[in-house]
């Protein structure tokens, strides 16, 4: 049980660690600029978005730390083998619409925007080459 403590412990840290940079990244970027672009909009929606999260993981594993009831919970939530596969369903299933999404998306943008659907082909293209790898990768290791 201490080895997944330390696992909680590490996630939890890297996740705060990930945050403060983005939100760091925010303010150097957008801090003097006097005429803020929409972009910027977007781009507070999102730290703020990633700050709640982290008040949401935080609210969910700091607890776990002092409690071994807790901690026994986390663990066998996350080791339990119908949750796990429940899991890699939601993850392959979830892809498929995306991408279904995106490419009737790459159609319907070609007759408003070339430059969007030109966006959302690289991101396509970049999804279906993350995937790949990934597939490649886990072939590999299992």
């Amino acid at each position: 049980m201490e080895k997944f403590r330390k696992q909680l412990i590490f996630r939890t840290v890297f996740v705060f660690i990930f945050v403060v940079l983005i939100a760091a990244a925010y303010i150097v970027i957008y801090a003097n600029i006097d005429e803020k672009p929409v972009s910027a909009a977007y781009s507070s929606g999102f730290c703020t978005g990633l700050l709640a999260a982290a008040a949401v993981y935080a609210a969910r594993y700091i607890p776990a730390f002092k409690d071994e009831e807790k901690l026994k919970k986390l663990y066998v939530a996350e080791n339990d083998e119908r949750e796990r596969f429940i899991r890699e369903k939601t993850a392959s299933g979830s892809f498929s619409v995306f991408a279904f999404i995106l490419g009737a998306g790459i159609v319907i943008s070609t007759l408003v925007s070339p430059a969007t659907a030109s966006v959302l082909a690289v991101v396509l293209a970049v999804m279906v080459l993350v995937k790949m790898i990934f597939n490649f990768y886990f072939r590999r290791k299992y």
